[in-house]
């Protein structure tokens, strides 16, 4: 009888383990990279994991068979992590949803205590397969605005329209976009990178 209690007493142990779960962030940025592991689970191998995503949001890096698992954030949304693990009792299935974000721009003020320049970041509107335009977020009339864009291939180019219009491709990616914003006090200036994957899913 004590033999039997403890057969189901192991078994009922390992299956509260079998129910994996998964941990990192709920949130990552668009060319950012996070570590995601796996938990409670006993995996039966060193490469008994599979990790898995079939959308275009994240990018997988590394070994997919492996725990932990680096992750990429590609394109903005909403994306579903999904893991299943061979464990000694079976197969121990979960899932995490990973929001996708744009990248922060970092904000540098200039004689920030007398700055009145409300602008903290800016967007990038597609007019076209080659186009984007560069807009400044709640713009004002009185400001002067100079963007300063920089390829992937070495070049940049410079406008000092309030909208800035600028040509990409997979082949001209850009890599940074600078902006600064002068007003009558101060001088605002608002940067932003990109990885490789933000213009081709643009």
């Amino acid at each position: 009888m004590k033999k039997i209690l403890l057969i189901g007493f192991l078994f009922i142990f390992a299956g509260l383990f079998a129910q994996c779960n998964i941990t990192g962030a709920d949130q990552i940025q668009v060319g950012e990279r996070q570590q995601y592991s796996a938990e409670n689970a006993i995996a039966d191998c060193v490469d008994c994991y599979d990790w898995s995503y079939m959308d275009q949001k994240i990018i997988l890096e590394g070994n997919t068979h492996i725990n932990p698992l680096t992750i990429k954030g590609a394109v903005q949304g909403n994306a579903i992590l999904s893991l299943e693990i061979k464990t000694v009792t079976g197969t121990s299935k979960c899932k995490k949803s990973i929001q996708v974000i744009a990248p922060t721009s970092k904000v540098l003020d200039v004689n920030a205590q007398k700055c009145n320049i409300e602008i903290d970041a800016f967007k990038e509107v597609r007019i076209s397969d080659t186009n984007v335009v560069l807009e400044a977020i709640a713009p004002n009339n009185n400001f002067n605005y100079q963007w300063t864009v920089h390829y992937r291939n070495g070049s940049k180019k410079v406008s000092n329209e309030k909208v800035g219009t600028f040509a990409f491709s997979n082949e001209k990616g850009i890599d940074l976009v600078e902006l600064n914003v002068t007003g009558k006090q101060c001088i605002k200036k608002i940067s932003k990178t990109y990885n490789h994957n933000f213009w081709y899913f643009f």
